[in-house]
Order: structure tokens, then sequence, then C-alpha cells
């Protein structure tokens, strides 16, 4: 996904005239020079500028020698925390800058742009709630006019935490915002894509393209596999070719040459969503209820004693370990009333059919019988095998 918007370090001061009158000395220090409030804001700008070019040049001293000068013109001044706050994050010392956009807050709590750069460093350190939270002030601010930025910022932060619902909502906010941010658009392309909604992601292409009017070496891979993954093969060639002729170096043109892009940015994207799917059912499924049929109702989960099957085939300790954790009685109400006991099996990860025949000295036909179920049934883990015939189970 495209990076979090970048640190930005206002420069605009209103120059009104203060009544506060200071003293600095030059180099003269028998000299005084008389500078009001407002000259000495110019001049810690000047320095955090200096400071800032420095620290994109990798010179971090001299970043740090303007930074802390600026702090001695203007210690009141917000841009200058926030400075030290970019100068510490560059160099490693996330305390420090936390510390730094602390004391920003500090001295101006509804500052949008702190907040919003807090934000993006903060979710950088995988700290998504507390981000999301500093983010959103700085939306709540009346008078900040990035909020489209700053929603598209929290999207791709949802996206680092693997919560793509929460991307999309912010991501439509910050389209909302502004119609025409083809940053926004195009991120939005690649998120309907994976989530495979190939017909919404021509949509937002569409969208995209019209207030681009320019096209990438990205985004026409994105709109190949967007068509091609939707089966629309004749616009997906047009898109193919137009990325060949336009970009011949590009390394998008290259792999499409080379492998057809089987694999883009947008596809580990895809990867990710559906590890989220995976990892929210499991969570599911260790909730599920058992029942014994339609007609039936659950009394009570009750795990007794494992009980060993009396022709249980075991190699060593440790699987005799298992079967005990794994073989397990559930006591349940029958259509007539009567309270019955069944014993169950629950999948762990790498059970198969076969391999609980072979534990409990079942026929795996049985199994299938019983269950509903074919071998070629893949098996999920936190799934109930009965391991007995629901309709002949005795009175418990």
């Amino acid at each position: 996904m495209q990076k979090f918007n970048r640190f930005m370090v206002g420069c605009c001061f209103a120059l009104t005239v203060s009544g506060c009158v200071t003293q600095n000395y030059e180099n003269d220090k028998s000299t005084p020079v008389v500078q009001n409030e407002s000259t000495q804001n110019e001049i810690a700008m000047t320095r955090i500028s200096l400071g800032l070019g420095y620290l994109k040049m990798g010179n971090t001293s001299q970043a740090k020698l303007n930074l802390e000068k600026a702090k001695r013109f203007a210690p009141k001044l917000v841009q200058v925390y926030t400075a030290f706050a970019h100068y510490y994050d560059t160099v490693g010392e996330p305390e420090q800058a936390i510390q730094s956009y602390e004391k920003a807050l500090s001295i101006k709590s509804d500052d949008a742009d702190t907040l919003n750069n807090y934000g993006v460093f903060l979710c950088k350190q995988g700290r998504y709630q507390a981000a999301e939270e500093q983010m959103l002030k700085a939306i709540a601010v009346p008078s900040y006019i990035l909020v489209a930025q700053s929603y598209e910022n929290l999207a791709l932060c949802q996206l680092q935490a693997n919560d793509f619902n929460k991307a999309e909502l912010y991501l439509g906010k910050s389209i909302a915002h502004s119609p025409s941010n083809a940053s926004s658009l195009l991120n939005m392309v690649k998120l309907q894509y994976a989530k495979g909604d190939y017909k919404q992601a021509d949509v937002f292409l569409k969208r995209y393209e019209k207030a681009s009017r320019r096209f990438s070496p990205e985004s026409l891979a994105l709109a190949y596999k967007v068509f091609a993954k939707g089966r629309n093969l004749k616009t997906a060639k047009n898109y193919a070719a137009m990325l060949v002729k336009m970009f011949p170096n590009s390394y998008q043109s290259k792999q499409y040459l080379l492998n057809g892009l089987s694999t883009i940015e947008a596809d580990k994207l895809a990867q990710k969503y559906q590890e989220s799917l995976r990892t929210a059912a499991q969570k599911s499924r260790k909730k599920r209820m058992v029942k014994l049929s339609p007609n039936s109702s659950v009394v009570k989960n009750t795990v007794k004693k494992p009980e060993k099957p009396s022709q249980e085939i075991v190699k060593s300790q440790a699987e005799k370990d298992v079967a005990v954790d794994s073989a397990e009685k559930i006591n349940q109400v029958n259509s007539e009333g009567q309270q019955v006991t069944l014993p169950v099996h629950v999948v762990v990860k790498g059970d198969s059919l076969y391999s609980i025949s072979k534990k409990y000295n079942i026929h795996m036909k049985a199994i299938e019988r019983w269950n509903g179920i074919k071998r070629s049934n893949v098996l999920k883990i936190g799934d109930v095998i009965y391991l007995a015939n629901p309709k002949k189970i005795v009175k418990s």
C-alpha cells in the first residue's frame, strides 16, 4: 500500500508585532540586540528548516545542532518539538520521539498537524489503537483542512493491523472528503482487489484514472490483475499491452513478460486478508456448540475423564497423551427426552479421517457415515467428529 503522508513542518506564522520584547547577544556579548517574539520565531523556523535539511542529507550532528538552536530561540514553539520528534524517529530513538510529541501537545493540545504526525509515528511502532486515537483527534479539530489525508493515514494503519473493515471505512471517508484524491482511490482499488470484489475494484479504478489522468506501471499492473481475476481477459490484455508499450523497462513490465504478473503488491494484501478470515473463523469455531440433531437441544457440554478406546493403536507415550486429551464425551438430550452420552473427537492440527480411525480403531466408512462427511472433506481445527452412531447411542 502507499506509504503514510510524509512529515511536514508548517512554516507559516502570523507576523503580528508582540508587546513582549527580549534581549539577545550576538557575537559581541556586550552589545544587546533587541528582538520581539515574532522575530525569535522566524529565526527558530529558519533553524528548523536547516536542521531538517541536514537530517535529510544524513548529517545528524548538524541537524541536531540547528534544532537545539531553534529551541534556544523559541522554547515554546510547537514546531521545535515536532521537528525533534522527527529527528529522534529518524535516528531510532522512539521513546525520545514520544517525549517530543508529548511536549509539543503540552504546549498546544489541539495542534492538528502534530496529532496527525504523532498518530503516524505510533502506527509505525505497532501501537494501532493509540495511533487511531491521535489521528481522530486531529480530524476533530474544526480548523484542520487535511482531513482526507488523515483518514487515508488511518486506513493504511488499519491495514497494518489487519483490520480490513476499518480500513475500508476510513478510505471511504477519505474519498468522501476528497473525491479526486488519486492516492486514496488507488488504495481502494487495491483493497477491493484483495477482498475479491473485482466489480468494485473496477469502479474505483475508473475513478482513479479520471482523477489522476495519467498511467503508472503500478496502476496498469493492478488494472491488468483486476480484469484478469474478473475474467475480462480482453480488457486485461489491453492493459498489459499498455504496460509493456509505455513502460518497457519497468519492473512490472518485465514481470509480466516473465511470468504474467503472477504476484503484485495487491496479491500480498489479498493473502493477508485471507489469513485474517481464517484467524476469525478459528476463533469462532472455539465457541461452537455441538448438537445431536435438528430436533435435539444441548443441555450441557461436560468433558468427562477420557477413556482409552478398547483397541486404540498407540505407538508412543506422546500419542497416548494426545488420545487422552482428545477423547471426550458429551452429555445430551435426544429427541425422546432421554439423556445420552456420545463420544467425540475434537480435531486438532494434523488430524485426518485416517489418523482418527487408526487412533480409535474405528473403520473410516463408519466415521464418514456417522458424521455425514466424505474422505475428501478437509477437516478444520475445532471440528467435532462423532465416534459412535448418534442414532444408537445409549442412555447415560
